[in-house]
């Protein structure tokens, strides 16, 4: 799949460290006085009706503070938090782990102050590598009923990137949608990586949705989405096989973000879409800044350039990637170079590229078009020589032009006998039949008639044995 070649740079440990440090930060406000825990509500119920103006403030203040204690470390519990502050300053990750662990027997109680102490110590265990027990002291803080419900809300994210490090997404999923429930403010951030966790559990349409939310609000806050963003959104297109939607990402991408990489994807796509002409495009901007590095990604330029008739750009293509040995001389290949100069007319070049590729190659297809190439530079008898060669080895595509280019050299050669017996083989084909005749007849004709002037004493040249 597409999205397994995407890495998990966006859950870096350096970043996750810092995000759990920042957690590990405790106030400890200590709260000293413990009156008021023990009155019955009978007795507060009598002395509401004889509260004063100051009376009630009292009590209001008095409110407060207990509300405040339960959220607040005492003095016992704050001095554990602090011995464990000194810890971590130097690192000393298993003095600090040892003081948290004590922390739960003597110093700190349940409720709030153990959240605290969960909350270190889960910072404490990431920082040892030991992300399972990270991850159980965080959720036993996210489990706690009279945890700071900020901090609460925060670890829930925290916990879900560690269920990601351990390849736990239903959890992981689990957390960040109670996240998304519980907090003020979801990041854009947030909203990716529970697109990845949908993604990773198959959920992959509510995965598209909520990373094209996340495009969408960038675009229309006007800013610039991330390049991750993007990457992620064009991968989810790809597997749905979207590709007009694949080719506007591929365009932003390549907007925002202007990489090699994204003009190869978007000609990949516009190939996809048979749409050549925009697939020429995008694959020769790519090769205009050198980002096409692949045998067969060269070829496929070179092809895109003889399909819309431009024969000697094809052959630059060519030419170029084999003398970077990007592109094997090998005969396929050379043949290919040398029928791309032929094309474009450029025999002086295509020659000796066709008489390397010939001599390479298993059949005479390459002869043959060599045979083609010395007639057009008048070198009649190694065209000649080259037909011959052609129609020995056989396993020909094209068998009648191998009998053409023979016939037509040895006629140039004034040998009219075989030149006939040539443009004979010829016409049994039916595409070069037509043509064949006429050859031939004219060879006769000529033949006979040369004879004649010959017989009577004209000094004419006659067959040139190869």
């Amino acid at each position: 799949m597409v999205l397994k070649q995407l890495n998990m740079g966006w859950l870096s440990r350096f970043c996750l460290s810092t995000c759990l440090f920042l957690m590990a930060t405790v106030v400890t406000t200590v709260v000293t006085d413990g009156t008021g825990f023990g009155v019955s509500e009978a007795v507060a119920a009598e002395k509401k009706k004889k509260q004063t103006k100051a009376e009630k403030e009292a009590a209001l203040k008095y409110k407060n503070a207990v509300s405040q204690r339960r959220k607040s470390v005492g003095t016992s519990c704050a001095k554990k938090l602090t011995k464990v502050q000194e810890f971590t300053e130097v690192e000393d990750w298993v003095g600090a782990e040892a003081e948290l662990l004590g922390a739960f027997k003597r110093g700190c109680s349940e409720g709030f102050e153990y959240s605290q102490v969960n909350r270190y110590l889960g910072y404490v265990y990431y920082a040892q590598d030991k992300i399972q027990l990270s991850i159980k002291a965080y959720l036993a803080l996210v489990n706690e009923p009279e945890a700071d419900p900020q901090q609460r809300t925060n670890t829930r994210y925290t916990v879900a990137q560690l269920l990601f490090v351990n390849d736990d997404y239903k959890r992981a999923v689990e957390q960040l949608e109670l996240w998304m429930a519980e907090a003020a403010i979801v990041d854009p951030g947030g909203k990716i990586l529970l697109a990845r966790g949908y993604y990773q559990l198959d959920r992959k349409s509510e995965a598209l949705n909520l990373v094209e939310e996340v495009v969408e609000e960038a675009i229309v806050a006007g800013l610039v989405p991330k390049e991750n963003w993007l990457n992620f959104q064009w991968a989810l297109y790809y597997e749905k096989d979207n590709y007009k939607a694949t080719i506007k990402v591929s365009n932003r991408l390549l907007t925002h973000y202007p990489k090699i990489k994204y003009w190869k994807q978007l000609s990949a796509m516009y190939g996809a879409l048979e749409q050549s002409q925009k697939e020429l495009m995008a694959l020769e901007v790519t090769y205009l800044q050198n980002g096409l590095d692949k045998e067969k990604q060269l070829i496929a330029l070179a092809y895109q350039y003889l399909a819309i008739d431009i024969p000697y750009r094809a052959a630059q293509v060519l030419e170029k990637g084999m003398k970077d040995e990007i592109i094997e001389r090998k005969e396929k290949n050379l043949a290919l170079l040398g029928s791309s100069y032929q094309r474009a007319q450029e025999y002086l070049k295509a020659s000796p590229v066709l008489e390397e590729a010939a001599k390479k190659s298993s059949d005479g297809n390459a002869w043959s078009r060599l045979a083609g190439v010395y007639l057009n530079l008048n070198e009649n008898e190694k065209a000649l020589l080259a037909a011959r060669n052609a129609i020995k080895k056989g396993k020909l595509k094209r068998a009648d032009l191998a009998w053409m280019s023979r016939g037509t050299a040895e006629q140039a050669l004034h040998c009219y006998k075989d030149a006939e017996k040539s443009f004979t083989k010829a016409a049994k084909f039916k595409k070069t039949e037509k043509g064949a005749r006429s050859w031939k007849r004219y060879v006769t004709a000529e033949g006979d008639r040369r004879r004649k002037l010959i017989a009577n004493g004209a000094k004419l040249a006659t067959c040139k044995k190869v």
